[in-house]
């Protein structure tokens, strides 16, 4: 696999690719790959049976230094970015990223019977999950980095889908939407979820001009009444249930009854989910809503 600094070498060079990184990430980033940082023997030559035990960073290490075409790993950062820790922690940025990805790979082939991806696997979430923490727009999937358009999610879904609701009126659903917002802030992850339910849930029956139903109800009039008219209806069908209805079903999973006798501590990134998705409904009951509007004949 290529070093993260060789694929986006001219995207970087023309800063087309930004990479930016808190210290405090930046430190949690490094103790998780020294948390599954270990060690193991293996033989250099076949056939011989002497073999070298070796750690997965140092193994790191080696193999940046040969893909960078280093004699020692060091970036132009600082003096002392130098050695996988100093270039991981005094490096640029994309230095961290481009260690995580080889420290991935070495700990996916690492080991025998799947352990090395297994611990992979892990290791990758702890990464994604320090990222969503520090609120870094990097995420690593199949040990390489792509980068989320957090820009684009502001914008285009959470604060499109608040304006259009406080533009066209829809004020319960629009409170609702705000106090999803403001709970997110407040680390009050169960009621970022039940709110953002709300809010999807008072646009459909604003939409409806109904005052009571479940949410199922809501969607099925919401088919019925011609609002989904613009596809086929047995998708139309499948999609009111597995899309129109997802918000309902984390909401029932995560913050509701539909959770048993286990009391579930939710992680943030699922009330970032709930808040896209009610943002996403939201705008889709108003455009399909105008849609009819303007559809409509005048009297």
């Amino acid at each position: 696999m290529q070093p993260f600094s060789i694929r986006h070498g001219k995207a970087l060079v023309e800063q087309r690719i930004r990479v930016t990184m808190k210290d405090r990430l930046r430190q949690r980033l490094w103790l998780t790959v020294q948390k599954y940082n270990e060690f193991y023997r293996y033989q250099p030559d076949p056939a011989d049976n002497w073999s070298s035990k070796i750690s997965i960073a140092e193994q790191t290490e080696i193999k940046l230094r040969r893909l960078l075409g280093f004699s020692e790993l060091k970036s132009r950062a600082a003096e002392d970015a130098v050695g996988l820790e100093g270039y991981f922690m005094k490096g640029y940025p994309s230095c961290a990223l481009e260690v995580i990805e080889q420290f991935t790979e070495e700990l996916s082939t690492f080991g025998e019977h799947g352990h090395g991806k297994g611990r992979a696997s892990n290791f990758q979430a702890e990464i994604n999950e320090a990222m969503m923490d520090f609120e870094c727009p990097w995420r690593l999937s199949d040990g390489r980095f792509f980068q989320i358009d957090a820009e684009f999610f502001q914008a285009e879904i959470i604060q499109k889908g608040e304006d259009i609701l406080r533009e066209k009126g829809f004020e319960g659903a629009h409170d609702e939407f705000r106090e999803a917002r403001e709970d997110l802030v407040d680390g009050k992850t169960k009621d970022v979820i039940l709110k953002a339910f709300k809010s999807f849930e008072s646009t459909l029956k604003t939409v409806l001009n109904q005052h009571n139903g479940d949410i199922m109800e809501l969607l099925r009039l919401f088919r019925e009444r011609g609002f989904m008219d613009d596809i086929p209806e047995a998708p139309a069908k499948a999609i009111g249930k597995a899309v129109l209805g997802s918000l309902a079903t984390l909401g029932n999973e995560l913050a509701g009854h539909g959770q048993g006798n286990a009391v579930i501590d939710v992680p943030r990134h699922y009330a970032v989910l709930a808040i896209h998705l009610a943002g996403s409904l939201n705008q889709l009951c108003l455009d399909q809503y105008l849609r009819k509007q303007s559809a409509s004949p005048e009297v």
